[in-house]
C-alpha cells in the first residue's frame, strides 16, 4: 500500500487518540517501544495507554483511520471556538460560586459511591468540571480563590476537587484546549479515587507511617486504577492519571518507577498540582505551608521529580503573592493580599487585618507599589509569608462580608 501524503498524515496528541485510528509514526524510534508492527490501527483502549506511557504525540493516517474524520472535525472545532469572553473578578464571582459548590458536592458524591460500592456517575463529574471550565476561561482567579477556602476535616474530597480547579488553570496556562481543560478537570476530580480503600486508621494517622503501613497507602494509585477500569464511560486518561500521578520523572516515584519519558503528559500536570495542594494544606499530621514555601519545594523537585516546564508555568499561574495569601510586614501588622498591579506581581495590595499586637484592627488597604509608609515612618515591606489560617484568619469570613475584592485580576 502506498505511504500517507502529507495531507493525510495528522499530528496527534496521545491524550486525543481513539479506538480506530492507524497510528504510522511516533515521536521516538519504535525499536524503543513494545510495538511489533510499525503501523497498526488502534483496537484497544490498552494501545491507547500504552502510547500516553511512551509518546507525548504520534502520526495518523487519515485514509487508513475508522472515523478519523469526525474525531478531526471535533478538534478543529475545538480550536475555532470562540474565546470565552473575559470579565471582572466580582462579575465573575456571581457565576463561580454556583459553580465551585457544584463541583465541591459531587466530590462529596464520589466517594460516597464508591463507599456504597455504587457506580460512579461520570457525566456529572463531567457536567460540573465543564462549568468549572468555562468559569477559569472567563477569569480563573474567581475559582481559584474559592479553591482558597480550606476545611481539613473534608480534606480528601476537597483536596480533590483543588487539584481539580489548579489543574484546568495549569492546563490553561500551559495553552491546553477547551476539551483537554474538561478532560483534565476530570482527571483531577479522580486522581484519589483509590484512597476510598485506605483504611482511615492509616489515611489520617497522626504520626509517620511504617513500611507496612506506606505500602498499603500507596497502594491507593493502582486502587484507583481499578476502581476507574470497572467504568466503561471513564476515558484511558483519567486512568493513567489516578494510576500515575505519584510517578516522578527521575524512575523514583510509585507504583511502577516510570521515568519522564513514559509518563503521562496529563499525570505530569496532575503530580505537580497534588504535590502542591498536599504540602500547602493543614493535614491530620502536618501544618500546611505558605504557597511561597510550597512552590519553593516544587521549583527545587523541578526536572528530578517534576517536569521543569510543568512547574515554570505553574509557578507563573499562582504568583509570588497570590490573592487570598496571608503576609505578615516587617513591622508585625498582618494582611491578606487582595492583587497585584498588572505588570508587577511584587508589590501586592493588602488588607490589613490584625496591628503590630496580633489584635484585629480597622481594616485597611495598603498598596506597596504607592511605597507607603507605617506610623513610625518606616516603609512597609513583606517580612514572611504565612500558610492559611494563620492567627485564625479566615479569609472566607472576610470575603463574606465583603471585604476582600481582588483588584487587576
Amino acid at each position: 500500500m502506498s505511504n500517507p501524503t502529507d495531507g493525510d498524515r495528522l499530528r496527534i496528541p496521545v491524550e486525543q487518540l481513539v479506538i480506530g485510528m492507524y497510528v504510522v509514526e511516533l515521536d521516538r524510534a519504535w525499536t524503543e517501544t513494545e510495538f511489533l508492527f510499525q503501523g497498526f490501527r488502534i483496537r484497544q483502549q490498552q494501545e491507547i495507554r500504552l502510547l500516553q506511557e511512551i509518546c507525548q504525540y504520534v502520526w495518523v493516517d487519515a485514509r487508513r483511520s475508522v472515523g478519523i474524520r469526525q474525531q478531526a472535525q471535533e478538534n478543529q472545532a475545538a480550536n475555532l471556538q470562540p474565546v470565552i469572553s473575559k470579565v471582572s473578578f466580582s462579575a465573575e464571582m456571581a457565576q463561580a460560586e454556583p459553580a465551585y459548590q457544584a463541583a465541591r458536592e459531587q466530590s462529596q458524591r464520589i466517594l460516597q459511591a464508591i463507599k456504597l460500592g455504587q457506580a460512579l456517575d461520570v457525566a456529572a463529574v463531567k457536567e460540573v468540571v465543564k462549568g468549572c471550565v468555562e468559569s477559569i476561561l472567563r477569569n480563573p482567579s474567581a475559582l481559584l480563590w474559592l479553591a482558597r477556602i480550606k476545611n481539613k476535616d473534608e480534606y480528601t474530597s476537597e483536596h480533590s476537587l483543588r487539584v481539580a480547579m489548579l489543574s484546568i488553570a495549569l492546563g490553561r496556562e500551559l495553552g491546553l484546549l477547551p476539551l483537554q481543560l474538561e478532560q483534565i478537570g476530570v482527571c483531577g476530580m479522580l486522581h484519589d479515587v483509590g484512597k476510598i480503600k485506605v483504611p482511615n486508621e492509616i489515611l489520617n494517622k497522626p504520626g509517620s507511617l511504617t513500611s507496612e503501613e506506606m505500602l498499603i497507602m500507596q497502594s491507593h494509585a493502582a486502587e484507583g486504577r481499578k476502581l476507574l477500569l470497572s467504568n466503561q464511560q471513564v476515558t484511558a486518561a483519567t486512568v493513567d492519571v489516578a494510576y500515575c500521578h505519584h510517578e516522578r520523572l527521575d524512575g523514583r516515584g510509585y507504583p511502577r518507577g516510570l521515568d519522564g519519558a513514559r509518563i503521562p503528559y496529563f499525570a505530569k500536570i496532575v503530580a505537580v498540582v497534588d504535590s502542591y495542594d498536599a504540602i500547602n494544606s493543614d493535614r491530620v499530621y502536618n501544618k500546611g505551608k505558605s504557597s511561597l514555601e510550597s512552590l519553593r519545594i516544587l521549583f527545587d523537585a523541578r526536572d528530578s521529580h517534576f517536569d521543569a516546564d510543568i512547574v515554570r508555568a505553574f509557578i507563573h499561574l499562582i504568583g509570588i503573592y497570590p490573592p487570598g495569601e496571608i503576609v505578615e510586614f516587617s513591622n508585625g501588622e498582618v494582611g491578606i493580599i487582595i492583587g497585584c498591579p498588572p505588570g508587577n506581581k511584587l508589590k501586592p495590595r493588602v488588607l490589613v487585618v490584625l496591628d503590630d499586637h496580633k489584635q484585629r484592627c480597622k481594616e485597611r488597604v495598603v498598596d506597596l507599589q504607592e511605597s507607603p509608609r507605617d506610623t513610625s515612618g518606616k516603609p512597609y515591606r513583606v517580612k514572611e509569608v504565612l500558610s492559611c489560617g494563620a492567627f485564625g484568619i479566615s479569609i472566607d469570613e472576610y470575603r463574606q462580608r465583603g471585604l476582600i475584592v481582588p483588584g487587576n485580576l
